[in-house]
Parts: structure tokens; C-alpha cells; sequence
């Protein structure tokens, strides 16, 4: 059997085979761009239409901003390996961005909507969308954009802040920015607070909204400024305000929208008043945001800000675990290892039917439970070794065993350790879950089991040494990337793969 480190390097090997791939083929091919296109066809490694981001699903499209583990691997290929050439493609790439990719203000044309046209060799927008920015769960890679163009960096992130947040005293914003916005006070406006649920003009998304706040968090380290942090802080803090006294649930959003489309354009307003209040009992309020939408990659965000950032970012980390600890202890069912729809007041709505169309589904449509997978166990393991909460680590347990994986056992190395690996249960996001109990534990066989879990992932390997997902080589395939970190644990060399938590 081999050791840990002929572990490692088998897997940096296999790796960097499947990035050298991607660097010959999926390159832009004029050599005008230093892109990449976003996916390969598996076979003739020729490129092929793949759309991420909601642009043009006929168009041969490079989405940088949907590329960021792609650009994770290969800072962490030069370090593990030492070859500089990884990391300087991954840098030529954010240099290209915010030297030409940007509006007058610096804001970056990519994400949500937008994205490079290799063919046309120009911007594409979709076409059913206005021209705007839009980022939802991108979370970019701003050191590295740091390294490459430091003022560059700045002026996006305050552009982007500049662009999408429509009241700065009460932190309403829009999941879209309108580029070309005229320059704003940015951190010297005045921050009032109030309520939460207010009506507003935007939609305050938490899959946007943390986008936001990690970026400004991410300036703040960055630059040494303390005023990005504070509005970070408000902006994330607007959704725990959305909790119910004894609950602990926040909401997806913070405000109201008059201008959301509930079914049409002939009825707009709140879509959850207009779909599923006529169906709930008096006494509850119901809001979009009082809807509980669990999206686990959120509560790693904001560790992953507290991790970065340190102390001055603690708040970070104690909202995510008051968070997690507050669905598993009102919404999780551990008879089928799963999370209850419900209201964030704790109101179950499983089983409920709609009773007209609308913006949450056809009329007939029944809620159903949420299944608690593999992203939830990540999350679980990651809030443990953030806050070594026993109930964390119990909830991990709980939806190991629930998931069929075997039982973790105890932080302390009591109980039994098992780990079923099987190929219906190899997951990249269990990976990251088994480093996390690692990380926390120091217990070898938590490696041990990542390790395993690593060697059944290989089957995703294909002839040609690239990692192949239906007949597709996606530039930001997520498992290079987790199969990296796996060599990093196993050569014990923590800090040289870029952390991820998507």
C-alpha cells in the first residue's frame, strides 16, 4: 500500500494532468485573451458550449467569474509542485479583467448574465436581462485578484458595492448592478438600520448579498481599512435581524419588494404573500423572507471570512453556527435525515399544496422535505471545528449516518469510527466534510477515510487523464480542486491550497 506522501503525489500528478489539459485546450485559442472557455468535449478535447451563468446556452462562453476553483488549482499546483507557470496564468487572467474587462468605474463585466464570447470575441449579455452586474455564490478568488492588480481590486469591489446597494442607510440593495453608475460616497454614508422586512426597490438575496459582504470583508483584510469591514458586518447582520426570538432562523432576504413578479407581470408584489399566504393561518408572518431556504455554501462563507479575516471578523463565525445550530435543532428530522419546510417562525409547511401558479411553483405543487446530503454534512463538519459545538458534531454524526456513511463517533476519539465507502456515496462535498473532522480532531482516521474517499472519486478520471463529467471536461470542475486539498492533508502542508467552501 502506498504511504501518504506517494499518496500526495500520485494525486498532484493526476492533477496537474488535467490542468495541463485545460491550459492546451481550453485556452482562447486566438491568443487574444488569456480566458478559458468553460467546457471541453471529453473525446476530441474541442471546446464546447457549457453556460453557468444564465447568458447563452448555444455560445462558446468564458465565465471567469463562474472559473474561480479552476483558478484556485492552479495557485495551489505552484505550491505544491513549484512551478510558477500555474499561478501566473490564474494572475494574467485577473490582470486582463481589471485592466480591460471593467466599465469607467471599474466594475468587472462578468457573473450572473454576462460573460466573454470566444468566438465573437466581444461581451455577450443575455438577452432576456438588462446589461448589469450580478453575483450570486461566485465568491471570487480577491487575493489573488489582489496580487494581480491591487488598485484594480479596490475599485471593484467598491464599484460593485457602488453599484448594487440602492439605500445605504438601511442597506437596501438589488442582486443587479447597473454599470455605468455614477460614483458614490461608498463607506461615508450614514447607516440608520431599522426594520427588517421593509418594503423596499430590491430584492436582498443572500445568494447576492453575501457576495457583497465577503468582498467588502475581503478589501478590509486586504487594504487594512476598517471601514469595509463595518459595512460588511451591517450588511450581514441585516439577515440575522430576520430571526424569531427562540428560533434562530434567518431569512433569505431582509426586505419586500412592490415590483417582484408573482405571477406575470399582471400581479407583482410579495411572492410569498400572493402564492402562500392565503394557505397558512393567521398569526404568521409571511414574507419571502420568512421562508427557510437552508443554502449550507452561505454559513461556509461567512466561516470562511472569520477564518480569513481573524479576529475582528469573529461575529462571522458566530452567526453561521448559531445558524446551523438553529435548523438542526427546530427544522432537522433525523427518521429520514432530512429538514422540514417551513416558515423561519418555526410553522411547518410540509405537505402543503399551492393552490395557484406562482414564482414558487406551479398550482399543485407540495412541499417536501429537504434532504440533509453531503453539503450539509460539510457544513456541519466546518462549523465544528470552528466552534467545537458538541450539537454541531452531533448533527455531522446524524447526517452521516443518516447518508449511510457510517458513524464519525466522538470528538474525543470515543465510540466507534467507521466510514462505509461505497461508490453511490463518493462526493466531493463529504471530502471536505472528513479534512474538516480531520482539521478538528487531528485523528488520522478521519484522513483515512478522506483517502478512500479520494481513491473512489478517481473513477471520474478518464483515459486521457482528465476529470470527465457528463462527456464534458468543465473548466471549474469542482473535484481537482477537493482532490488537492486531499494532497495537501496528506503531505501535511495546510495553507497552499487556496480555501474554497463551494
Amino acid at each position: 500500500m502506498k504511504t501518504d506522501s506517494e499518496a500526495a503525489a500520485g494525486l498532484i500528478g493526476l492533477v496537474a494532468k488535467h490542468a495541463g489539459l485545460l491550459l492546451k485546450h481550453a485556452s482562447d485559442k486566438a491568443g487574444e485573451t488569456p480566458l478559458f472557455v468553460n467546457a471541453l468535449d471529453s473525446r476530441t478535447l474541442s471546446p464546447v458550449a457549457y453556460d453557468p451563468d444564465h447568458v447563452n446556452r448555444e455560445a462558446l462562453l468564458a465565465s471567469p467569474a463562474s472559473q474561480q476553483r479552476w483558478q484556485k488549482l492552479l495557485c495551489g499546483l505552484t505550491r505544491l509542485t513549484g512551478d510558477p507557470a500555474y499561478e501566473e496564468r490564474a494572475l494574467a487572467v485577473n490582470r486582463f479583467l481589471l485592466d480591460s474587462q471593467t466599465d469607467d468605474g471599474g466594475l468587472l463585466l462578468w457573473g450572473g448574465h454576462t460573460a466573454y464570447n470566444v468566438e465573437n470575441r466581444s461581451i455577450e449579455y443575455a438577452k432576456d436581462k438588462s446589461k448589469v452586474h450580478e453575483l450570486k455564490f461566485h465568491y471570487p478568488d480577491y487575493e489573488l485578484m489582489w496580487r494581480a492588480d491591487p488598485e484594480g481590486t479596490r475599485r471593484y469591489i467598491e464599484a460593485m458595492w457602488n453599484a448594487h446597494i440602492l439605500d445605504w442607510s438601511r442597506l437596501d440593495f438589488n442582486r443587479h448592478g447597473p454599470y455605468g453608475t455614477p460614483p458614490g460616497r461608498l463607506w461615508e454614508h450614514e447607516y440608520k438600520g431599522g426594520d427588517v422586512f421593509f418594503w423596499g426597490r430590491g430584492l436582498t438575496f443572500v445568494n447576492a448579498g453575501s457576495d457583497l459582504y465577503y468582498a467588502a470583508a475581503m478589501l478590509a483584510k486586504l487594504s487594512g481599512e476598517k471601514a469595509p469591514l463595518a459595512w460588511s458586518k451591517r450588511l450581514a447582520r441585516r439577515y440575522v435581524e430576520t430571526r424569531q426570538p427562540g428560533i434562530g432562523i434567518s431569512g433569505y432576504q431582509f426586505s419586500q419588494s412592490a415590483n417582484s413578479w408573482c405571477n406575470g407581470p399582471a400581479v407583482k408584489g410579495d411572492r410569498a404573500q400572493y402564492q402562500l399566504a392565503p394557505l397558512i393561518p393567521e398569526g404568521h408572518d409571511v414574507y419571502e423572507g420568512t421562508l427557510f431556504k437552508p443554502r449550507p455554501v452561505v454559513q461556509r462563507c461567512m466561516l470562511a471570512i472569520g477564518e480569513q479575516a481573524g479576529e475582528v471578523a469573529e461575529c462571522f463565525i458566530r452567526w453561521a453556527c448559531e445558524e446551523i445550530a438553529a435548523w438542526g435543532r427546530i427544522a432537522y428530522r433525523r427518521s429520514d435525515n432530512s429538514f422540514v419546510p417551513m416558515l423561519t417562525d418555526g410553522y411547518p409547511i410540509e405537505g402543503l399544496s399551492l393552490d395557484r401558479d406562482g414564482y414558487f411553483g406551479p398550482k399543485g405543487r407540495v412541499f417536501g422535505a429537504i434532504p440533509a446530503g453531503p453539503d450539509f454534512f460539510w457544513m456541519y463538519a466546518a462549523g465544528y471545528r470552528h466552534s467545537r459545538d458538541p450539537f454541531l458534531w452531533e448533527m455531522a454524526k446524524s447526517i452521516a449516518d443518516g447518508m449511510g456513511a457510517g458513524d464519525i463517533g466522538q470528538p474525543s476519539g470515543g465510540g466507534v469510527r467507521t466510514w462505509e465507502q461505497r461508490e453511490d456515496n463518493a462526493d466531493y462535498r463529504l471530502l471536505y466534510g472528513l479534512l474538516e473532522l480531520y482539521k478538528a480532531t487531528d485523528d488520522r482516521r478521519f484522513l483515512s477515510y478522506a483517502r478512500q474517499m479520494g481513491e473512489q472519486l478517481l473513477t471520474k478520471v478518464a483515459d486521457n487523464g482528465a476529470f470527465v463529467s457528463e462527456e464534458r471536461i468543465l473548466t471549474d470542475d469542482p473535484l481537482p480542486l477537493a482532490l488537492l486539498h486531499l494532497a495537501e492533508a496528506l503531505q501535511d502542508r495546510p495553507g497552499n491550497v487556496p480555501l474554497t467552501w463551494k
